[in-house]
């Protein structure tokens, strides 16, 4: 489920022109499929709510789900600017109260950038991949994280054993690092499958719905309407 909200609705602030909050870093690192972007969006819309004013920057070589947005492998979008190096848009930056940054890694200027909003008074919260798809460090990433605050290393699930994943794989053969892409080029993968074949169909068995073996005369009824999260009574209420 998307959802998209208008960028003027981020722009609003309450705060007090001459008060000066306390900037910090927050760094969001992990592999592939492990819920970096997510946890951005969802630090950033807790920031929203209090009415903090709020910007999204994104990498302009990344537009596999939203062209205007920051969006999840899920399709949770918010809308965002688009830009390849961090610099210049610091001015802008420097408007807002909270600037995310997803896909982090690729900036090659990131760390100067965070770190100079931080000591100017700007919460920075940065999602970025870790390692490449050879377990190396991902551009300039790492150097981030001595001027943090905050450092979160997220797993994903194993595509392979279902295990905790902290890799990246690439299931290609292109063998240069940036290669934008989601499930068609790459896999999350533990340690143990990170050189294991990569079992190919029919020979993998089909995946359990939600991985949970259910007895033949258990099985729960199920119904082909979609359950719908949040769904708009005719009166116009959430219900």
């Amino acid at each position: 489920m998307s959802e998209n909200i208008p960028v003027e609705e981020s722009q609003t602030t309450v705060h007090d022109p001459d008060y000066k909050q306390s900037g910090h870093v927050e760094l969001i690192i992990g592999p592939m499929f492990s819920g970096k972007t997510t946890e951005l969006i969802r630090r950033l819309k807790r920031f929203r709510v209090a009415q903090y004013a709020c910007l999204i920057i994104k990498y302009s070589g990344d537009n596999r789900y939203d062209n205007d947005g920051v969006s999840t492998h899920d399709r949770q979008i918010l809308p965002a600017i688009s830009t390849n190096k961090l610099t210049p848009v610091a001015a802008q930056a420097l408007q807002y109260d909270i600037v995310g940054i997803d896909e982090g890694q690729f900036f090659p200027d990131v760390v100067a950038f965070a770190d100079e909003l931080a000591n100017q008074g700007k919460i920075v919260i940065v999602a970025a991949l870790d390692g490449t798809f050879q377990k190396k460090a991902f551009g300039d990433i790492l150097n981030l994280v001595p001027v943090a605050e905050s450092v979160t290393k997220l797993t994903a699930v194993c595509t392979l054993c279902y295990k905790p994943a902290a890799f990246t794989r690439r299931k290609t053969l292109e063998d240069k690092v940036e290669v934008i892409g989601g499930e068609d080029k790459y896999l999350a993968v533990c340690r143990e499958c990170f050189t294991a074949p990569i079992p190919q169909s029919p020979d993998r068995p089909a995946l359990r719905e939600f991985n949970t073996p259910m007895a033949d005369d258990k099985k729960i009824e199920r119904t082909k309407a979609h359950r719908k999260l949040f769904a708009r009574t005719l009166s116009g209420t959430l219900s």
